[in-house]
């Protein structure tokens, strides 16, 4: 093997250990990231070594190495899930009002006695 191949071989690895190790925090299973730094490391080392294909495959590389980034940590893992998961749970972050206001009356008026005239009728309410 010569030194220039054996040089591309040990490059095409570490740059493709780069998304490998965003997948990592992602929660990827190790099973699949051996595999996304396999394909990782086989695209690179045959744009380098192909320049018929790397017109080609230079593009789509960039993508997949910059996606593990741009989509962040928690859409990765939705990836993962899939659709057999149950759905999360619903959490209310609707803050309840100040202790010391009064209960509002449901059949409260308003301000001016109008019963929120026109709400369903299109006339406005005449």
């Amino acid at each position: 093997m010569s030194p220039l191949l054996l040089l591309i071989v040990i490059v095409a690895g570490l740059i493709a250990m780069i998304p490998v190790w965003r997948l990592r925090i992602a929660g990827w299973p190790r099973r699949w990231l051996v595999i996304a730094w396999l394909v990782y490391a086989v695209g690179i080392f045959a744009a380098v070594r192909a320049p018929a294909a790397s017109r080609f495959m230079v593009p789509i590389l960039v993508l997949a190495i910059v996606a593990p980034f741009v989509a962040g940590p928690e859409r990765l893992t939705r990836v993962l899930r899939g659709r057999g998961e149950p759905p999360r749970p619903i959490v209310n972050v609707t803050p309840h009002p100040p202790t010391g206001l009064p209960p509002g009356d449901p059949n409260d008026d308003g301000p001016d006695g109008d019963p929120a005239a026109g709400a369903d009728d299109p006339d406005g309410g005449r």
